[in-house]
């Protein structure tokens, strides 16, 4: 009958494998470790293959998903590709997409393992510029594109009568006298100039102003004028805030004598002043 082993070697034994258990235990660990490092940063099976979209009418379809994964490869260096689902801020996205596409909204869902889907709200992207004679639309790049079609041409001219108001309906109506006759291709701006009228446009209307359309001196005047229902101009600051400066003139028209005519213009480009004409 064998005796069970005792003393330093037996305890040597044990501690030896304790230690390859352990050894082994931390090798496996190791290897599901990397492995699934791997399978997350590097496979490839969480790096966005498409960016899908709602219905558009303004904007590519190719635009965007090449602008969403340009934004997605911008920051700082990572070992590893960023356009990774799993590491994607979507608030973050939403917010950058929205101001790279000039869209009213963005909102974007992951769609596990590898798909994007954005729902954009589009905002308007076109004007239409009267100069003289002619009534032309022009694109987000400052380019007529072709005279306007017979209903758009209908309306265009029933708010120049004041028989209809500006809305987010209609295209902005932008009454500036060109220097010659344009035709399609002709540059009227360029790109921030059409925003900036946009969203100057945006803003009043947003704001419950009731206005028939805009003016401008020049195509790159700072000085845009809004000809209100009742037929007189409102001068504001294109360079500064507008805010502000709608916030003045509502305040001064709910307070101003009932006696008190506004015969040709009220300029609200003076903090805390209005000049009246």
């Amino acid at each position: 009958m064998r005796k069970r082993e005792d003393g330093t070697f037996s305890i040597t034994r044990t501690g030896l494998v304790k230690s390859s258990r352990l050894l082994t235990a931390s090798l496996l660990a190791s290897f599901v470790f990397f492995g699934l490092a791997w399978f997350v940063l590097v496979s490839g099976y969480f790096f966005i293959k498409d960016v899908q979209t709602n219905e558009l009418f303004g904007l590519d379809r190719e635009d965007v998903s090449t602008a969403t994964m340009e934004i997605l490869e911008q920051g700082r260096w990572t070992p590893w590709k960023k356009a990774n689902i799993l590491f994607i801020d979507k608030d973050e996205l939403a917010k950058q997409l929205k101001a790279r596409l000039f869209a009213e909204n963005v909102v974007v869902d992951k769609i596990y393992p590898n798909i994007l889907r954005l729902m954009i709200s589009e905002r308007q992207r076109s004007v239409v510029l009267v100069s003289k004679d002619q009534v032309l639309m022009v694109d987000m790049n400052g380019l007529v594109t072709n005279d306007i079609d017979n209903s758009a041409a209908t309306d265009t001219a029933s708010i120049l009568d004041g028989k209809l108001l500006a809305d987010n309906k209609h295209p902005p109506v932008i009454v500036c006298d060109l220097p010659e006759l344009a035709t399609a291709g002709y540059q009227i701006t360029d790109q921030n100039g059409i925003k900036t009228w946009i969203e100057a446009y945006r803003s009043l209307v947003d704001a419950n102003l009731k206005f028939r359309y805009l003016k401008l001196s020049e195509p790159n005047s700072q000085s845009l004028k809004m000809v209100s229902e009742a037929g007189y101009e409102v001068i504001y600051d294109l360079e500064e805030p507008l805010e502000s400066q709608i916030e003045a003139y509502k305040k001064f028209i709910q307070s101003k004598p009932k006696d008190l005519k506004i015969n040709k213009y009220l300029d609200v480009r003076v903090p805390g002043k209005i000049y009246v004409n």
